[in-house]
C-alpha cells in the first residue's frame, strides 16, 4: 500500500512539474511578445511646435542675421522673416546687402528648443526654385563650434538644391581639427513625381536611438540609414532657411526670378513616451 501511495504521489508530482512550467512558459512567452511589440511600436507624444498664427514668437525662434554662411551668395536679414495667412515665410530677394548680392531668411531654436531623438514633421511650399536656390529644414547640435570644426553635426532632413523635384536626405559631422567633413558621403535623394513648389508637403524624420535616421516626404519613407560613430546622439535644435549659390550647386543667372519665398505652415516634434 505504501509501495503503491508512494507511486502515485511521485507520478502526480512528475505531472505538477510538466504541467506548470510548461503552462508558466506559455505565459511568460506572450508576455515578452507583448513588451517586444510595445518596445516596437513608438508612443508619439506631441512635445513642441508652431503653427504661426500671428507674429512671428521669438519665445520659439530666433532670426538669424548677417554673412553666417561666408560660401554662399547671400546674407540673413530680419526682415525677410515674417508671417502672413498662418505661415511663417523666409524671403530670398535679390538685393545688395554689404558684401552679399543677396537676402534671405534663417530661423532657429538654439537656446530656446532642442530635442534627443523624436519626430519632426514640417508642412511646407518651398520656393519656386532655380540655379542657386537652396531651402532647407534641418537639425544642428547644440556643442558650440565654427563649423565645419571640432563636434559640429547636423541632420538635413529636407534640403533641395536648384529644382523643385529632388529632396536630398543627409547628414554632416566633423571630430578632426582641420574640420574635415566626415560625414558628407552618408545620404541619400528622393526625386519627386510632382514639382514641390506648387503647393504644400509634409517633409518627416524619426530618429531613434543608435541612432538611426528614418526620412519621410508626405508619410511615404525615402531613405533610412545608421551613421557611424556617436555623433548624433546630443540635443539638437531646429534651422529652417534659404541660401542662394555656392560653388558646388551654381550662382543664379538670369532666368531665376526674385522675390522667392519659402513658405512653412508648421513644425511639431515627437517624442517616444518608451523612451522616457
Amino acid at each position: 500500500m505504501r509501495k503503491r501511495t508512494a507511486r502515485l504521489l511521485t507520478a502526480a508530482l512528475l505531472l505538477a512539474a510538466v504541467a506548470i512550467p510548461a503552462e508558466a512558459g506559455a505565459a511568460s512567452t506572450t508576455e515578452q511578445t507583448a513588451s517586444a511589440a510595445e518596445q516596437a511600436a513608438p508612443d508619439w507624444q506631441f512635445v513642441w511646435g508652431d503653427t504661426f498664427d500671428g507674429s512671428l514668437d521669438v519665445q520659439k525662434w530666433g532670426a538669424l542675421e548677417g554673412t553666417i554662411s561666408p560660401g554662399t551668395d547671400q546674407a540673413y536679414a530680419s526682415f525677410d522673416v515674417t508671417t502672413a495667412s498662418s505661415n511663417l515665410v523666409l524671403t530670398t530677394e535679390k538685393r545688395q546687402y554689404g558684401s552679399k548680392a543677396y537676402t534671405s531668411g534663417m530661423v532657429w531654436t538654439k537656446g530656446r528648443f532642442s530635442f534627443t531623438y523624436g519626430k519632426i514633421e514640417v508642412v511646407a511650399k518651398v520656393p519656386k526654385m532655380g540655379t542657386g536656390i537652396w531651402p532647407a529644414l534641418w537639425l544642428q547640435g547644440d556643442k558650440v563650434y565654427n563649423w565645419p570644426g571640432p563636434g559640429g553635426n547636423e541632420i538635413d532632413f529636407a534640403e533641395m538644391w536648384n529644382t523643385p523635384y529632388e529632396v536630398k536626405h543627409a547628414i554632416h559631422y566633423a571630430d578632426t581639427p582641420n574640420g574635415t567633413d566626415l560625414g558628407a558621403n552618408q545620404g541619400c535623394k528622393y526625386t519627386s513625381p510632382v514639382d514641390l513648389s506648387a503647393g504644400y508637403h509634409t517633409y518627416g524624420l524619426v530618429w531613434e536611438p543608435g541612432p538611426k535616421l528614418t526620412y519621410y516626404v508626405d508619410g511615404q519613407q525615402t531613405c533610412q540609414f545608421a551613421p557611424v560613430g556617436d555623433y548624433f546622439n546630443t540635443p539638437m535644435h531646429i534651422i529652417m532657411n534659404t541660401a542662394v549659390g555656392a560653388s558646388w550647386i551654381g550662382h543664379p543667372d538670369a532666368s531665376v526670378t526674385f522675390p522667392q519665398q519659402f513658405k512653412i505652415d508648421s513644425v511639431r516634434v515627437y517624442q517616444d513616451a518608451n523612451l522616457g
